[in-house]
């Protein structure tokens, strides 16, 4: 397996991937269409590749129509029920138009071209513009895995607090997610501001890279929060972190999934979150995390105090969310179900090709 990127740069995460044997290439996606085909044709033609495993969603069609003409089969995968414009350039008026209507012909095309549909979470798939009839035989959800990580004991706890200078009791509350309007920050701010009315010692941290970081950093700023919230950047040791603190929140607009908070059961971690289709996927409401809806800013903060106040409570949803994870969402069992998947989607090939 190899990785094609199609962003500016290549990303954290592909030096990983060097590390256990892929080839990582960097085919960005811009305007220049002609000169992405070009890029990924050569790439594909030339490495006798079986398989094409799609990620770009509003983009997805223009992958699939390269991939037919070389005779590849092509998954396409989709990670959201929405797909808004991540950059200043597509979110002006008329080229976010232009996106709109590229993306609504361009998942068209690769919906019905596909070999394959694929998403991380069954609100994803029934989210598609296609019918189940069209689905059938030829599409399934399959769960991303995650690390389990090792629980950290109460000595690494008050180690990690100290790093920052504050005692050894200090009640910590974690966000990760890119700082963008999906993830809504600003709600995460007031929600942490009615916590700290009634937990004055709690902090804050928030992990993730973005264009909206600095307008949330000076929101943070102007309700005197910068003493109680840290920025920690784009982060290597997420699990770590997750399993150094006390509760994970989540309070975003919309989610195809929410495998981050996935990752937080794993680590140990109570989830508040908001009461959206990917989340109610990823959380157990009332067993492994509580769930609200995105506007209620009271009640996603008093459950957040909740679980700061009372440890055996937090700690029922932490070992159930655990418990979950290790059954449904680890690493193995992700592997096995996307083998499984490449190996139905190969068996299909070669059953056309012997047809045609």
């Amino acid at each position: 397996m190899d990785f094609c990127c199609k962003g500016s740069d290549v990303g954290v995460l592909s030096e990983i991937a060097k590390h256990f044997g892929a080839r990582v290439f960097h085919c960005p996606l811009g305007f220049n269409h002609p000169k992405f085909a070009q890029q990924l044709t050569e790439i594909l033609s030339t490495q006798n590749y079986t398989i094409l495993h799609s990620h770009v969603e509003v983009y997805s069609g223009f992958p699939v129509w390269i991939a037919q003409h070389l005779d590849i089969p092509t998954i396409s995968m989709f990670h959201n029920t929405q797909f808004p414009a991540q950059d200043r350039l597509t979110q002006f008026p008329v080229l976010r138009q232009l996106r709109s209507l590229y993306g609504f012909a361009s998942i068209r095309y690769a919906l019905k071209y596909s070999e394959f549909i694929t998403a991380s979470s069954q609100a994803i798939l029934d989210s598609l513009p296609i019918t189940k009839a069209q689905l059938e035989g030829r599409s399934c959800v399959w769960y991303g895995g995650v690390t389990i990580a090792d629980l950290k004991g109460s000595n690494d706890k008050i180690t990690f607090r100290n790093s920052f200078g504050w005692t050894n009791d200090t009640p910590i509350v974690l966000h990760v997610g890119r700082f963008a309007e999906q993830k809504n920050h600003v709600g995460l701010l007031k929600i942490f501001e009615q916590v700290r009315q009634q937990i004055p010692t709690a902090k804050l941290l928030m992990v993730g890279v973005g264009p909206l970081k600095p307008q949330i950093e000076a929101i943070a700023s102007n309700h005197g929060l910068m003493g109680s919230v840290r920025f920690l950047g784009g982060r290597d040791d997420v699990p770590v972190l997750m399993s150094l603190c006390d509760v994970f929140l989540f309070p975003s607009l919309h989610e195809g999934f929410g495998l981050v908070a996935i990752e937080a059961s794993a680590a140990g971690l109570p989830v508040v979150g908001s009461n959206n289709s990917g989340l109610q996927e990823a959380v157990s409401d009332g067993k492994t995390g509580l769930l609200h809806d995105v506007n209620d800013i009271e009640g996603m903060a008093k459950s957040v105090v909740h679980l700061l106040k009372d440890d055996d409570y937090a700690k029922s949803l932490a070992d159930a969310g655990r418990d979950r994870v290790i059954q449904k969402f680890s690493i193995p069992s992700s592997a096995n179900r996307l083998l499984e998947m490449y190996q139905e989607v190969l068996r299909k090939s070669q059953t056309n090709k012997t047809k045609a």
